[in-house]
């Protein structure tokens, strides 16, 4: 099947010797057909039986709908797709693996890596990029990103933001390519322009524009990396350290450590996040935090109770944490809100991606029967965000003023300044003399 480039865009990121190829685009520029063509060079250049390749997707869902079907058409009778294996082998030689973010871990184990696809990487975590970089490592394979913008995620922060600013070294690894859906000369003007005028501007500048926004929807929306990311510094005496536990296997095994300071501010100072983790390594990597940090309590998730058993078994102080997630996600709301809440810089990798790509779902996903004051997060990036959820429920009064009990006193102070001094006396003399007290003044 033949293949001709509709753009000198299109061309350049087919033809690019760098490590890493971004093409982050607007919708139907073209982006994954011209990853799947990127891969097939490197298909005909490697042609050993044990060379692989491997294409990657945020969900099954997107594997199924958007990846596989221009893969298959561009590669009909170069080889077979084994379904149950989630693999296309290669007439002579080679392997290409299709996975998914759903397990991050499911690129580990492949070996002899030539290349590597990854189809809207813009939704991937970083700890499934990390692990697809390792996997690129032994050979040297060079990865090819094909998205659209969708937050100010890992992608952002590493490359994008990087390449605007000029920094030499990334510039050196990579190509970042940015374009339009209208440069696409097939893409309709027309179709452009009715969305333009019709679709939030951020949201039109990320769909159609290819251009990287915040993320509409986020959870904390009042976080920002500018201002609630700090260089480390020695806390003060008195500064207390909590954790915080979700526990997982397939997805992300979290820990959290957070200082809460004598005057209520709160700083997330360490962070451990990994998959396939057993109970007794769950175990080992908690007790390494409470070597390093003095934690007087760990705040778990409540579902697996005998895990929390044996964290106290293993001499850690271990609690249930507090599981009302509407309310804990107010309360941690309201302490970024009121720049409370701090983490340190280098200290929270994957807390950092999770902050900006942590939503509520799109109306269109949404249950109209459902009362929207209850609407919960998507159930996605949402590990560490649960881990410090149930901190700050335990921690969020620390430090603060306690505005009610003031106000009794004040309340008080007016009381009893307005009684006169005769029943002030009258009232001692009463109740030194245990008789009842008078009902009304006189």
């Amino acid at each position: 099947m033949q293949f001709e480039t509709h753009s000198e865009k299109q061309n350049r990121a087919l033809f690019s010797k760098k490590r890493v190829i971004i093409c982050a685009t607007g919708i139907q520029w073209g982006k994954t057909s011209i990853g799947v063509i990127w891969l097939k060079m490197f298909m005909h250049l490697f042609t050993a039986k044990d060379d692989n390749f491997i294409i990657t997707s945020p969900t099954y869902k997107i594997l199924a709908q958007s990846t596989l079907p221009p893969f298959l058409k561009f590669n009909k009778g170069f080889g077979h797709y084994n379904k149950k294996d989630e693999c296309f082998e290669i007439y002579g030689g080679g392997t290409v693996w299709f996975r998914t973010g759903t397990d991050p871990d499911s690129v580990v184990g492949i070996t002899n890596v030539r290349a590597i696809l990854c189809d809207e990487a813009g939704k991937y975590s970083r700890y499934f990029w990390d692990n697809i970089q390792a996997r690129s490592s032994f050979c040297v394979a060079p990865i090819m990103i094909v998205t659209s913008p969708y937050s100010l995620n890992w992608l952002y922060t590493d490359y994008i933001r990087k390449h605007q600013k000029e920094d030499p070294y990334v510039l050196k690894e990579s190509m970042l390519i940015q374009a339009s859906s209208k440069e696409n000369p097939y893409f309709s003007n027309e179709e452009y322009e009715k969305k333009r005028r019709t679709m939030p501007p951020r949201r039109f500048n990320m769909t159609y524009g290819g251009n990287f926004e915040k993320a509409e929807g986020l959870v904390y929306d009042c976080f920002d990396q500018k201002i609630h990311q700090v260089s480390p510094f020695k806390l003060p005496d008195g500064t207390r350290y909590f954790g915080g536990v979700d526990w997982g296997f397939t997805h992300p095994f979290v820990l959290t450590v957070r200082a809460v300071t004598p005057t209520g501010r709160h700083y997330k100072v360490d962070e451990f996040y990994k998959t396939k983790q057993t109970e007794k390594m769950m175990i080992e990597h908690a007790c390494r935090l409470n070597g390093i940090w003095p934690i007087e309590r760990w705040l778990c998730d409540p579902a697996r109770p005998e895990y929390i058993t044996s964290f106290c078994g293993a001499g850690l102080r271990a609690t249930a944490g507090k599981n009302a997630i509407r309310k804990g996600i107010d309360d941690h709301w309201e302490l970024i809100n009121d720049q409370r809440y701090f983490i340190f810089k280098g200290s929270s990798k994957d807390g950092l991606d999770e902050y900006e790509q942590y939503h509520y779902p799109e109306e269109k996903d949404t249950d109209p029967n459902k009362d929207e004051k209850d609407q919960l997060p998507v159930d996605q990036f949402n590990h560490v965000m649960d881990a410090e959820r149930y901190i700050t429920a335990a921690t969020k009064n620390i430090g603060k003023p306690k505005k009610r009990a003031r106000m009794r006193e004040e309340i008080t102070k007016i009381n009893t300044a307005s009684i006169p001094q005769d029943f002030k006396r009258d009232k001692l003399l009463r109740q030194k003399r245990k008789l009842p007290p008078r009902e009304h003044f006189e």
